[in-house]
């Protein structure tokens, strides 16, 4: 958490330099700014901003490192390196030839492609929704990012676009309309398309009645679940969210007694099984208590 608020606050600063240096560019009579330093703020400014739009959308899932470790620490190396190569190009650019310059702004322009197309993976990969449609939208725009990124680092490293054919310029085109279509798409399924089961009614209705001991002054609560209760002596406000769990299918998992799913056949894991935890901890105090029992070598 403590990271976070780091990674959170960097950001928003960086971004509010940027924007205090474009006002002063305007504001102050031309000279007092230097091109390079304004130039140079509003570069890191620009990647801040996107990099803080990649930690809003990419959630937990995608910007943690823990389900993409690897895509998170190439975009974020490949964004970082095509950023110094800019920087750098802008405040060397007097003292180089032509060669090293289109060296540095080609090398900045392929590690940024490559980022994007990490970023992209980023955030689509971590997208679920049980809908066939999805599946197909979200499958389309990996490969086809993938494709689109790749085609564009070899036009870059092959001295632009103009050595591409018609042939490939139709392929890119496609591929990028591909890209953007099929991204829109599976992030709009993933976030509004109805949940298995959503509308189905659970085994517990709305609430069911609960006994519980008030945190705050330990006296007994009578409270309903999904519902806002007080304890009866200190006023306390207390409210227990209960959800029953279900299969990715929208099957209810209540009561039952199967590792498999009734509905789909898929395995259920252990965690979500009706009394997985308390069954397994009390066949092996059966066991223990046996005196018949003997170990397996």
């Amino acid at each position: 958490m403590v990271a976070k608020k780091y990674i959170l606050w960097t950001f928003l600063s960086l971004v509010v330099l940027a924007m205090l240096t474009g006002i002063a560019a305007v504001v102050l009579p031309r000279g007092w700014v230097d091109d390079e330093v304004m130039i140079t703020i509003f570069i890191v400014g620009a990647y801040s901003l996107g990099g803080l739009i990649v930690v809003v959308l990419g959630g937990n899932k995608g910007t943690d490192g823990r389900k993409q470790r690897w895509t998170l620490h190439i975009a974020t190396a490949t964004i970082a390196l095509s950023m110094t190569l800019f920087i750098t190009i802008i405040w060397i650019e007097s003292i180089l030839s032509w060669g090293w310059e289109q060296f540095f702004w080609k090398s900045g322009a392929v590690c940024l492609t490559i980022g994007i197309a990490f970023v992209h993976r980023l955030i689509v990969r971590p997208l679920s929704c049980a809908l066939l449609s999805f599946r197909v939208a979200k499958r389309v725009a990996l490969i086809t990012g993938a494709l689109t990124a790749t085609i564009i680092v070899f036009a870059f490293i092959n001295d632009g676009f103009g050595q591409y054919d018609e042939l490939m310029v139709r392929i890119l085109a496609i591929s990028g309309i591909l890209t953007a279509g099929t991204t829109i798409a599976a992030g709009a399924l993933a976030f509004f398309a109805p949940k298995p089961g959503e509308d189905e009614e659970g085994t517990f209705a709305s609430s069911i009645p609960i006994e519980i001991d008030c945190p705050r002054c330990q006296s007994h609560i009578t409270a309903r679940s999904n519902k806002e209760s007080r304890c009866p002596t200190c006023r306390l406000q207390v409210r227990i969210e209960i959800k029953e769990p279900r299969c990715e299918c929208g099957y209810l998992l209540y009561k039952l007694e199967t590792d498999l799913c009734p509905e789909c056949g898929k395995p259920i894991p252990e965690s979500e099984q009706w009394g997985g935890e308390l069954n397994a901890s009390t066949a092996a105090q059966s066991a223990s208590d046996d005196p018949d029992q003997t170990p397996s070598s």
